[in-house]
C-alpha cells in the first residue's frame, strides 16, 4: 500500500526537478516575467528600497526661475530665497498573501498524475509546471493589482484608503492622502452647470448651461498659468465614453471639424463617428491628451452565511471625476526591503521588492507559498494635480 506524504509530493521538485531557491528564482525570472498582468504605474517610479517602515512625502516644485531684479548702481542685490517644501510622514503598509497546496489538492494531483503517467512522464512535469504557474501567477498578480489600485486611487481620488470594502480580510481604517490642495478641487455648484444632474448620464439630464469642453479647457489654461505646460487628463473609460456622447461635446466637435456646415446636421454625423475620431477631436479642442484608464481589480470578500468567499470586481480608477496631471514623473513607489531567514526556499520579484517564501508543514500536510510586499505609491507634485467633479451625484 502506498502512503503519500508531503515529502513524497513537492510541487517545486515535480515542476522544476529541484526544490531550491535557485530553481524557484529562475522560474520567476524566466516564466513570470512574461506574464500578461502588467503593472500600471504611469508617472510613478520605484525608489531605492529602505530598511525602516517610515515614509516621507516631499512636495516637489515645478516652478519657473524668477527673473533677475533691477537695482541702483551702488545698491547691493538681495539674495535669492531658498525655495521651501512641504513634507508629510507615515508608515508604509505591508501586503501579504498565501496559497496552500493542501492535502486535498495533493491527493487530487497524485490521482491526476497516475492517469497521465501512462501517457508519458513529461506530461507529469508539465502538469506540475502548470500548477506552479497558476499558484505563483495568482500571488504575484495580487500584489500587481494592489499596486495598480494604489496608483489609480491616488490619482483619481487624491488618496489611497484601506477599507473593509477593498481589504475585507485584513486591516481597515487607514488613509494615505496625496495632500492635494483644496483649491485644486472643483465641484460644479449648480444643476444648470453640471454635466449631468442624474447618475444615468443621458442627454435628458444634462445641465442646461453645462459646457464640458469649456470646463476642461479652463483646467488646462489654469495649469499653463501655473507654469505647468505639459499636462494630460486622466478619465475612467466608461465615464469618458459618456462624456463623448454629451450633446455639448458633440456640438463642439462638429463645429471644430465642420466649421462652415449646419451644426445640427454635423452634430448627428459626429455622434456616429468612431470612438478614436471623437477622442482625437476632443483632445485637439481642449489642448492636451486624454489618457483613458481601463483597470478592473477584484476583491475576495468572505460570506459568513455560507462560510465561503466571493469575488467582487471594482474599477481601480474612480468614475465621475476629471483629473488633470503633469506629464512625466509625478511620484515614487517607496518599498521596505524584505528580510529573509537562512534555510528557507525564497525568491523575489519586482527587483527584490516582492518576496516569495515556500514552506512545508508536515503536520497539516501542506506546502505553503507565501508572498509579502511593503510598498506605497507616494505623489510628489500634488499641488499640480487638478480635480473636477462635474456631476456631484
Amino acid at each position: 500500500m502506498n502512503t503519500y506524504t508531503v515529502q513524497f509530493y513537492d510541487l517545486l521538485t515535480r515542476a522544476l526537478g529541484d526544490s531550491s531557491s535557485k530553481r524557484l528564482q529562475g522560474f520567476l525570472d524566466n516564466v513570470m516575467a512574461q506574464k500578461y498582468n502588467a503593472l500600471q504605474l504611469d508617472g510613478f517610479t520605484f525608489d531605492e528600497m529602505q530598511l525602516d517602515f517610515a515614509y516621507e512625502q516631499i512636495q516637489r516644485e515645478v516652478s519657473i526661475t524668477p527673473m533677475s531684479n533691477y537695482y541702483d548702481l551702488d545698491s547691493p542685490a538681495i539674495p535669492r530665497s531658498t525655495e521651501g517644501y512641504k513634507s508629510w510622514t507615515g508608515k508604509i503598509p505591508r501586503m501579504k498573501d498565501v496559497e496552500y497546496l493542501n492535502e486535498d489538492k495533493i491527493r487530487k494531483q497524485l490521482l491526476l498524475e497516475e492517469r497521465i503517467a501512462k501517457i508519458g512522464a513529461d506530461r507529469v512535469q508539465r502538469g506540475a509546471l502548470n500548477e506552479l504557474f497558476i499558484t505563483t501567477d495568482n500571488l504575484i498578480g495580487g500584489h500587481t493589482n494592489s499596486l495598480t489600485y494604489q496608483r489609480h486611487q491616488m490619482v483619481s481620488k487624491g488618496e489611497f484608503a484601506i477599507t473593509y470594502a477593498n481589504n475585507p480580510k485584513g486591516i481597515a481604517g487607514l488613509t494615505f492622502s496625496a495632500h492635494v490642495p483644496s483649491g485644486n478641487i472643483t465641484t460644479l455648484p449648480a444643476d444648470s452647470t453640471r454635466w449631468w444632474t442624474n447618475a444615468s448620464h443621458i442627454t435628458t439630464y444634462e445641465g442646461a448651461a453645462s459646457d464640458p469642453v469649456k470646463d476642461m479647457t479652463d483646467m488646462v489654461l489654469n495649469a499653463n498659468d501655473k507654469g505647468v505646460s505639459n499636462v494630460h487628463f486622466e478619465i475612467q473609460k466608461n465615464y469618458f465614453k459618456q462624456i463623448l456622447n454629451h450633446s455639448k461635446v458633440l456640438k463642439a466637435i462638429a463645429m471644430n471639424m465642420f466649421p462652415t456646415a449646419d451644426v445640427t446636421n454635423t452634430q448627428s454625423a459626429v455622434s456616429v463617428m468612431t470612438y478614436d475620431v471623437k477622442k482625437a477631436a476632443l483632445e485637439s479642442i481642449v489642448g492636451c491628451p486624454i489618457k483613458v484608464i481601463d483597470s478592473m481589480v477584484s476583491v475576495e470578500a468572505p460570506v459568513k452565511a455560507t462560510k465561503s468567499f466571493t469575488k467582487v470586481n471594482k474599477q481601480a480608477f474612480e468614475g465621475d471625476v476629471v483629473v488633470l496631471v503633469p506629464d512625466g514623473n509625478i511620484g515614487r513607489v517607496l518599498t521596505v526591503e524584505p528580510i529573509t531567514v537562512p534555510g528557507g526556499i525564497t525568491a523575489n520579484f519586482y527587483g527584490g521588492r516582492l518576496l516569495m517564501t515556500v514552506e512545508v508543514d508536515p503536520v497539516r500536510k501542506c506546502q505553503g507559498f507565501h508572498t509579502e510586499m511593503t510598498s506605497l505609491v507616494v505623489p510628489e507634485v500634488p499641488q499640480y494635480m487638478w480635480y473636477l467633479y462635474p456631476n456631484n451625484v
